[in-house]
């Protein structure tokens, strides 16, 4: 940000907006100290902010804590986080949590809302749930099933 010929590095200055005291705080904090204390939703916080201001050992320290703390309750949001922001380890961690509890997941008023405003990740959700089902669902078929058994070559 500095390095550019950007007005910040012309001034010296950062304009933060936007933002809260407290996030605010603890984001100066971890650049003196490299020490935060993160729940799921300071994390997010945090992540998008280290994002904008190109902190990247804070974004990988935020993204670390997202990915070990997915959960079917959090899952869903954190998925549409990480695709705000492009971070596909967080995305591929919150598709495992995520299309193993499908059942639960679809019944929520968080998905409801997901598919009205933005169906292409409802897509994306459905792709790896089918990707992931389907290959088990044809490896139990295939290794259950007798070759003879409903094929016609009984008796030929």
């Amino acid at each position: 940000m500095f390095e550019n010929e950007m007005e910040e590095s012309l001034s010296s200055t950062i304009k933060i907006g936007e933002v809260s005291y407290r996030t605010l705080g603890a984001f100066v904090n971890y650049l003196y100290t490299a020490e935060v204390r993160l729940d799921q939703q300071f994390a997010c916080v945090l992540f998008v902010m280290a994002e904008k201001y190109q902190v990247q050992h804070l974004k990988d320290y935020c993204q670390k804590f997202l990915v070990a703390n997915l959960n079917c309750d959090n899952s869903l949001s954190t998925y549409i986080l990480a695709h705000r922001h492009n971070a596909k380890q967080i995305i591929d961690a919150a598709l495992i949590v995520i299309t193993g509890n499908m059942d639960k997941l679809t019944s929520r008023k968080e998905y409801a809302k997901l598919k009205e405003k933005d169906p292409q990740l409802v897509i994306e959700i459905y792709e790896a749930f089918l990707s992931r089902h389907s290959s088990f669902s044809c490896v139990r078929t295939v290794s259950s099933t007798s070759y003879s058994e409903g094929y016609g070559f009984e008796g030929q």
